[in-house]
């Protein structure tokens, strides 16, 4: 019976998912596919067993590749077949880990580089919380915390190391997703080549280290007297990211950041310890592409930057005024709305502070960074859904759509505007007006500009180029 499954040419060189789940062995050439089966399948699933031959004479060449359905199965087989001898043979198996169809991963006999796991966790968790949680899979060699060499506190990742690779393999696949565990790449292991971003990055990166010492080498920036900075990206970075961003200048001191859940993106403040690394960062990091496509936008912040700590010690009078201005409207026949209103306000801003970090003073105003790079007319309102088509326009934004709420709240500033959307998993869309001559200002306005970071082209729609058909056409209007 043929148990192995098939697979072309093109398929010999893919990652085998999930990971280190195939072993690779090598033993007696009179061994055959049953052989195997019988031994390796009380471990496990067995998904394919591959015995290559030889091109001319068709014999086998002595080595067997067993992809398993998990880690920890081909872990606990390679824990406890490799040296062994097969009861049709006379010569122990070397089993190794493989790291796809064809590649041998590594001929290490004790596996050291399948005990460590790469870990994202908590600034505030220790070596203990870790050694308790993790602790539930197997015996752990040691954790190490990876921590900051000025301040100590902990850059929010660690390392894990099992003493075996099996217990690893099911820490992997058991602990909890916040983790988001991968094997650790081993000591000393050779780097892929560097992306045209990473290359990018590495420059402005080693061009910054030279500053470490000395700010004199950046003299040549003209310091404008702010040391803060106000910057809007992607909304899918994190503030791990965004903290390693903009640490690239010397000087940083602290990083507020959050996304806009109404407009979908990012933005918040960085603090520097002097005006020439705030007007540098300005210089070199605004309209940076990071992510890869999409721009961050950086402007300084000529306000002052507020200190956490001042804001709570002024907890117990809000409090207070919100008391009074409750107890005062309830008990009035003819209350002070205005009172009201603002005691609200001040307590509202308070609570946005403690649970994002950021307060409305030093939140950046999105119209003002680049929100979009033409002026805009105000915000008008929409029309009635059921409105007679006018005239649509055709959007082409690469590398990927602005978010829809971004692209109503600027197609609506022309009047008319019925509604506007994106086809899924595409870079193209439509805008249809209930007036021809709102869509043709949109045109004349928007055909070209940035959105997010995004450069739009605006056009006229074919008359009668419906949502499938413009897939189709859709290379002719990008090129």
């Amino acid at each position: 019976m043929e148990h192995r499954r098939k697979y072309g040419r093109g398929d010999e060189s893919s990652e085998d998912h999930p990971t280190y789940s195939r072993l690779f062995i090598v033993c007696e050439r009179r061994l055959t596919e049953d052989n195997f089966r019988d031994s390796f399948s009380k471990f496990g699933s067995i998904e394919d067993i591959r015995m290559p031959r030889d091109h001319n004479s068709g014999e086998p060449k002595g080595i067997v590749y067993i992809k398993f359905a998990r880690t920890s199965e081909a872990a606990r087989a390679l824990e406890e077949m490799n040296f062994k001898v097969l009861p049709s043979s006379s010569r122990p198996l070397k089993v190794m880990v493989a790291a796809n169809r064809s590649e041998i991963q590594s001929d290490d006999e004790d596996h050291e580089k399948y005990k460590r796991l790469f870990l994202n966790i908590a600034r505030s968790s220790n070596e203990d919380d870790l050694q308790e949680y993790f602790g539930q899979f197997g015996e752990i060699e040691s954790i190490n915390i990876q921590r900051d060499r000025n301040s100590g506190e902990s850059k929010g990742f660690a390392y894990v190391k099992f003493r075996k690779f099996s217990e690893a393999a099911i820490a992997f696949e058991q602990c909890d997703k916040k983790y988001r565990a991968i094997f650790a790449l081993p000591k000393g292991h050779g780097r892929r080549p560097e992306t045209t971003f990473e290359s990018s990055i590495s420059n402005i990166a080693r061009s910054s280290s030279n500053m470490k010492n000395s700010l004199v080498s950046m003299m040549n920036v003209r310091p404008e007297g702010y040391t803060c900075v106000n910057f809007m990206c992607c909304p899918y970075l994190t503030q791990l990211h965004v903290e390693k961003f903009f640490d690239i200048v010397p000087g940083m001191v602290k990083c507020q950041f959050f996304v806009d859940l109404v407009r979908n993106f990012g933005k918040g403040t960085v603090q520097y310890s002097n005006p020439i690394s705030a007007a540098y960062a300005v210089e070199k990091l605004n309209k940076f592409e990071y992510p890869p496509g999409l721009k961050i936008f950086v402007k300084p912040n000529n306000s002052k930057f507020e200190p956490h700590e001042q804001k709570f010690n002024d907890i117990p009078n809000v409090v207070s005024n919100l008391k009074n201005a409750i107890a005062t409207t309830a008990n009035s026949s003819s209350p002070d709305l205005a009172q009201l209103a603002e005691a609200i306000s001040e307590a509202s801003k308070l609570i946005k502070m403690a649970t994002t970090g950021v307060s409305d003073d030093n939140v950046p105003d999105s119209t003002d960074l680049n929100y979009c790079s033409v002026k805009l007319p105000p915000i008008q309102p929409l029309a009635n859904i059921d409105s007679t088509v006018a005239k649509r326009c055709f959007l082409v934004c690469k590398p990927q759509p602005p978010p829809l709420t971004v692209l109503r709240d600027i197609f609506c500033r022309f009047g008319d505007l019925i509604n506007v959307y994106t086809l899924p998993n595409k870079t193209v869309g439509f805008a249809r007006y209930a007036s021809a001559s709102a869509a043709d200002e949109a045109m004349k306005t928007l055909h070209g500009a940035e959105i997010c970071g995004v450069r739009m082209k605006v056009i006229p729609a074919e008359e009668r180029m419906d949502d499938d058909e413009s897939s189709s056409k859709r290379t002719r209007y990008e090129n």
